[in-house]
């Protein structure tokens, strides 16, 4: 189970967050259009796994949308504002984690396909699972994607293509940070429905990075990530 990207509900517009994040010294750029969604996004790889900043292109389209992710963006800008919303794992084959997931007893919104017009105007293609679940003050539960590609090979497509600044190479996303009211029952939940060995205490390590589940009262959501500069664990 490896992190595949972290997700910042965002009220500005792809370039203006590529532009703040260049402030920050991060190399990032604008993605794209979810023209089925209503959504856009801008994006900041690093050598593991990559930040989206979602935003909202166009209201009436986002704001009617069954979409899962689209759903919890529009309601956590309208209840909290911009903030750190979700994350998104690679678990492998989305139909065989599909039926491990139904065999736990959990109920998914079946492998959708989707899809994004890039900057340059080409349309990528990828499979997402959502679990099905209300929207709330309570944590959501990550969502899942498969890109049809090994990971090595889509790397080297970032890169050829230019997606992926070869710089970012020295960048990796370590921690992600989840506010929860009960940090190791959170822990527990998450382990069992990822298939990952039970934690001590309130942290998951994945193949590639780890989550960490830390108290705190108010709404639960992802409240940080961490980066490193070295590109190494």
């Amino acid at each position: 189970m490896k992190l595949d990207h972290v997700v910042y509900f965002s009220k500005r517009t792809p370039v203006e967050d590529a532009a703040v994040w260049k402030e920050q010294g991060m190399n990032g750029a604008p993605g794209g259009r979810h023209e089925q969604w209503g959504t856009q996004n801008a994006l900041y790889y690093a050598r593991n796994a990559y930040i989206e900043a979602l935003s909202v292109e166009k209201p009436e389209i986002a704001e009617m949308s069954t979409q899962p992710l689209a759903r919890l963006l529009v309601h956590d800008l309208t209840a909290y504002g911009p903030g750190w919303g979700t994350i998104c794992l690679r678990p492998g084959n989305l139909y065989q984690f599909e039926k491990k997931l139904h065999e736990k007893g959990f109920r998914t919104t079946g492998v959708q396909e989707a899809s994004r017009r890039t900057a340059s105007g080409n349309l990528l293609e990828w499979k997402l699972l959502f679990i099905d679940e209300e929207i709330g003050d309570g944590l959501p539960n990550p969502f899942f994607i498969d890109w049809g590609v090994e990971d090595d090979a889509r790397m080297e497509q970032l890169l050829a293509s230019g997606t992926m600044p070869k710089e970012n190479l020295a960048s990796h996303i370590t921690e992600a940070v989840f506010r929860v009211r009960e940090p190791e029952a959170a822990a527990g939940r998450w382990a069992e429905m990822l298939g990952l060995s039970q934690p001590k205490g309130n942290r998951l390590v994945l193949e590639n990075a780890e989550l960490v589940f830390s108290q705190g009262e108010g709404h639960e959501r992802l409240t940080d990530v961490a980066i490193t500069l070295d590109g190494t664990r």
